[in-house]
């Protein structure tokens, strides 16, 4: 699958925007105006770049000149950004009509990063092609068009906020013990069968549940002991009430566990948006807070219960798929995440 473009570029704009924009953060903002900073280009068209914040904390990437006769840019309908001509007054400068491209980070946070980078991949694109900011901004938008575009078909169903949450919690716990290379065990997303592992070695596959005793779903595959060396099943309990945390709370939470490694960030990002998960709906992702209980982890051996292709006398005919099944983890033996660290290492390499 293509991961999304969510990357940016490693020329000399790479990771500029973020620390200018710290320094703007640290400014008064007035209603009305915008704070700024200049962003030199090497441009034949004397392009002039700002990046800026306004009042409520959303980020501008300003350009000029504007756009000359007929622009493509009015094609360009973006979900949670926007590109229009503007006057604005910006601190210490006169009135001038920019071309703004604005987002509102202010109330979306983590359009943030993704913002900044499309930013720097705008700024590259005008420096290495020498096009007007117009064109330039319009080639972004095509590379970027699957990021920022609505999905108004996107059905963000219970069964997907519980199981991205249990992930999210586990990789927590991952990053914390172990560092960020953990980011790389992360599989779930790729499409695997099992959400953690580390080659033929070790899978772990992380469940949720409203209930105790646990039950969980499971395919064919996940509890298979004949792919991996070993092979754990991680469960939390969870609990939907107000004092809870929410998916955006987690992610935040990763980040600024992983911290400024760029690379690692990334990475998680991609991940992040193969698995479904989408920036543009935060606010409906900030409807669904949880309380989570530590992990219980278990074993899966040749005692656990489960149903594999094996357990057939004539395994299913491989055009049939999706076959499922629920497991009443009951009469096992539990243990908890810190009892499996040593074996849990290897995430980390």
């Amino acid at each position: 699958m293509k991961q999304l473009n969510i990357y940016h570029n490693d020329k000399f704009f790479s990771g500029m925007l973020e620390s200018l924009v710290d320094s703007l953060q640290r400014v008064p903002l007035q209603e009305g105006k915008l704070s700024g900073q200049d962003i030199i280009i090497h441009n034949k068209h004397n392009v002039q770049a700002i990046i800026a914040l306004d009042a409520g904390s959303n980020l501008h990437l300003l350009l000029t000149p504007t756009k000359e006769k007929e622009s493509k840019l009015s094609t360009i309908k973006l979900k949670g950004l926007s590109i229009n001509e503007v006057e604005w007054i910006v601190t210490g400068r006169e009135n001038q009509v920019y071309i703004d491209i604005s987002c509102k980070t202010g109330s979306l946070l983590g359009f943030k990063r993704p913002f900044l980078h499309f930013a720097e991949d705008v700024l590259l694109e005008i420096s290495e092609n020498e096009d007007l900011p117009s064109e330039s901004i319009y080639k972004t938008c095509l590379r970027w068009k699957k990021f920022w575009s609505p999905n108004t078909s996107k059905m963000v169903t219970s069964e997907w906020i519980h199981g991205i949450f249990g992930e999210l919690i586990f990789l927590i716990e991952l990053l914390e013990r172990f560092g960020v290379n953990t980011i790389k065990s992360w599989t779930g997303p790729l499409g695997r069968d099992h959400d953690f592992q580390s080659s033929n070695d070790l899978a772990v596959e992380i469940k949720t549940s409203l209930s105790i005793p646990f039950k969980i779903n499971c395919n064919l595959k996940q509890l298979d002991t004949s792919l991996f060396k070993q092979l754990y099943i991680i469960c939390y309990h969870i609990t939907e009430l107000d004092e809870g945390s929410t998916l955006p709370d987690l992610i935040r939470h990763i980040e600024r566990l992983i911290g400024d490694n760029e690379i690692i960030l990334e990475k998680f990002y991609e991940l992040l948006m193969s698995s479904g998960y989408e920036l543009q709906l935060e606010s409906l992702y900030n409807e669904h807070k949880f309380l989570y209980s530590p992990g219980a982890v278990y074993l899966v051996d040749n005692n656990f219960p489960k149903i594999v292709e094996t357990s057939f006398v004539n395994p299913p005919d491989h055009r049939i798929s999706g076959i499922r099944y629920t497991v009443e983890l009951t009469g096992i033996k539990e243990e908890s995440i810190d009892s499996v660290t040593e074996e849990l290492m290897i995430l980390g390499r």
